[in-house]
């Protein structure tokens, strides 16, 4: 059987990188003593209770304190002794070691991810797509036809997804071994690709309230985020990208917090959800010493995005930047993958272009079952 044939399977039937998937997230409930029959699943089907298991883990995310984030994240990385050797076994990659950096400090930078020409091929591809007026194709509602009718009230706009995963290179980067084997090096399991997007900021803007000043992203128990620049940033005022090292290690950064004498009060905040309270404190504190990340187009960097991260509003020209989110699982209460390709041929062309391997199956799982037709008919 094909894999093109194994994608597009009747409805009824779970596909085997899901199926697989499903068994890991039961093992983690064992470890975690939650008896399945909490959660209401004995009458649904495998599908459903996929999708009811990872709701669960991503409600239990939301109400979770700092340092219990990091003991689920173990747990996942525990519950991946159920999965078959082959999904397990990570690439020839030399990537140097680059997910033990990002242990050690939160961030790591990638070298360049594209090529000078792979950029252009990028921007020809998206140059007559319209632009959804969000920070994420998931939860926009509005679009407009290009760039310069981009409300002056708008911080952000990005692309319907499939018109972003069937561009040249994007689909390409994100399978490579350079890429995976960071993320499953620092995650500690292997990889949940729950996100691709591409997003313009543009300059004249106020600080988006959230994502333009310092805070942390709660949408995983562990991940990695890995950003590629499709625009220069030549100088920091170009909207570079700003990152707290070692913010992301709870128990560590509290310690670095009370040897500068900052107050217990703070500290707490600081590992909290709190976005006003984080932004303001974190700019006093780390303005001057955070890590920065600028450089040509094609640049690639990554970093866990619960670390205390921030990127300046633009000053003069918009910048696109890509990213590629990893974690422990898909956190439905966060994200979708809604893809809605214009014919079957459009599904197809973008699901070849992922590695017919069971590693690349299993970390692409959830945008692969976007594009079948098991997908499509639930809609």
């Amino acid at each position: 059987m094909s894999f093109l044939t194994r994608l597009f399977m009747p409805v009824d039937r779970l596909p085997s990188s899901l199926a697989v998937d499903l068994v890991r997230l039961r093992k983690a409930l064992s470890l975690l003593g939650t008896p399945e029959k909490d959660l209401g699943l004995r009458r649904l089907d495998s599908a459903g209770r996929l999708a009811e298991i990872n709701k669960y883990f991503g409600n239990r995310l939301g109400s979770s304190t700092a340092q219990a984030r990091e003991a689920v994240a173990n747990v996942m990385s525990k519950a991946d002794e159920v999965l078959p050797q082959e999904i397990r076994k990570t690439g020839a990659s030399s990537n140097g070691s680059k997910g033990m950096e990002v242990r050690a400090k939160g961030c790591a930078g990638l070298g360049l991810g594209f090529s000078a020409e792979e950029v252009r091929d990028i921007h020809r591809h998206i140059e007559g797509c319209p632009l959804l007026l969000a920070h994420d194709a998931h939860i926009a509602t509005q679009s407009v036809a290009s760039l310069n009718d981009v409300p002056a009230s708008q911080n952000y706009a990005c692309y319907d997804y499939v018109d972003l995963w069937s561009s040249p290179h994007i689909i390409e980067l994100a399978a490579s071994e350079h890429i995976l084997d960071t993320a499953q090096e620092y995650l500690g399991c292997v990889p949940v690709l729950y996100s691709i997007n591409a997003f313009w900021s543009f300059p004249n803007r106020q600080p988006h309230p959230y994502s333009q000043l310092f805070h942390r992203d709660w949408e995983d128990y562990r991940s990695l985020v890995a950003f590629t620049q499709l625009t220069p940033v030549a100088t920091p005022e170009d909207g570079a990208h700003y990152y707290v090292e070692g913010s992301h290690d709870v128990v560590a950064f509290g310690g670095l917090l009370r040897s500068l004498s900052v107050s217990n009060d703070d500290v707490v905040l600081l590992s909290s959800r709190d976005g006003p309270a984080i932004a303001s404190i974190a700019q006093r504190l780390f303005s001057q010493t955070a890590r920065r990340f600028d450089g040509p187009a094609g640049r690639s960097f990554c970093g866990d995005g619960y670390g205390l991260h921030r990127a300046l509003v633009p000053a003069t020209q918009p910048r696109l930047l890509l990213w590629m989110r990893f974690g422990t699982f898909f956190n439905g209460t966060m994200y979708r993958m809604v893809a809605t390709p214009q014919s079957r041929d459009v599904a197809q062309s973008i699901l070849t272009r992922i590695p017919d391997t069971p590693r690349h199956r299993y970390v692409f799982r959830y945008l692969i079952d976007a594009l079948t037709d098991r997908a499509l008919q639930r809609r």
